[in-house]
């Protein structure tokens, strides 16, 4: 599938390139309003996801990290700066074609599943192709349903299904357009801690296996230390980031982004 609009329309766009990113963010920052005065959710964040990683963005409420998540899916405007997505710049994009765009090669997973509850499991994962008129390639539902262990459910609907057997859903849904980027946005926080150990467990696998790329915005330590890169978010902007290869566990990981957010405390302190 090719690009809307390419970064630099003149150059090829080489996606078998292992040294492409998935995703550039370049000093982007937004603005809310409230009343009178203007807060920044985001300032001057950046930073670059290589092709095939697995990163997670923590921090904690208020941080930034869902509206980051918002603008890099393209569901709101940055004030300043860009978003790169599969070496398409979403500034350059008309409100349709960010919309197909988005459609095509981002995949988003939310916390609540989103799923509508009078369609069947297959109906739901297949929507995105419905709605943009896509064909469905051949045998891609029935080996995505089974590597991700709902081949059997696919004719129930939601109310049918487990809170980890919904989420799954959705995660089809994000994958059935082979996206170039995953979103999940507090994926485990509607499981119970084993569902959402297995759902972690899963999109590691999928990053591995499929080199998928894979942004997850969490505050949980548990869910972090499933990626292969934590970025630490507070007051809109990137503090730091690390490779969780460092750490063997989740305690060990929290104990050291609470290291982090207590240092940049102290650093603040007059």
């Amino acid at each position: 599938m090719t690009n809307l609009l390419p970064v630099t329309p003149s150059e090829p766009v080489a996606r078998s390139n292992s040294d492409l990113h998935s995703l550039r963010v370049e000093r982007v920052t937004k603005r809310f309003k409230q009343g009178e005065a203007a807060v920044e959710a985001l300032r001057s964040v950046s930073l670059s996801i290589p092709v095939g990683q697995f990163v997670a963005v923590m921090g904690a409420s208020g941080s930034g990290k869902s509206t980051l998540l918002h603008v890099l899916a393209g569901l709101t405007w940055p004030d300043e700066g860009r978003v790169v997505i599969d070496n398409t710049d979403l500034s350059q994009l008309s409100d349709d074609q960010l919309t197909s765009f988005r459609r095509r090669r981002i995949g988003l997973v939310f916390q609540a599943f989103n799923l509508i509850p009078t369609l069947s499991a297959r109906e739901n994962i297949l929507l995105p192709l419905l709605v943009d008129g896509q064909a469905l390639p051949a045998g891609r539902l029935d080996s995505l349903a089974e590597r991700l262990g709902i081949a059997q459910r696919l004719n129930h609907r939601p109310d049918a299904l487990s809170g980890g057997e919904q989420q799954r859903v959705a995660i089809a849904r994000a994958l059935i357009t082979d996206p170039a980027l995953v979103l999940a946005d507090e994926p485990t926080g509607s499981l119970d801690s084993v569902s959402g150990q297995k759902l972690c467990r899963l999109l590691r696998e999928l990053c591995h296996e499929q080199r998928r790329t894979i942004v997850v915005v969490t505050h949980e330590p548990t869910v972090a230390v499933w990626a292969q890169r934590v970025i630490v978010m507070k007051d809109g902007q990137v503090l730091t980031e690390f490779a969780t290869r460092d750490f063997h566990d989740a305690h060990s990981l929290a104990a050291h982004y609470q290291d982090i957010v207590n240092a940049e405390a102290i650093e603040v302190t007059p």
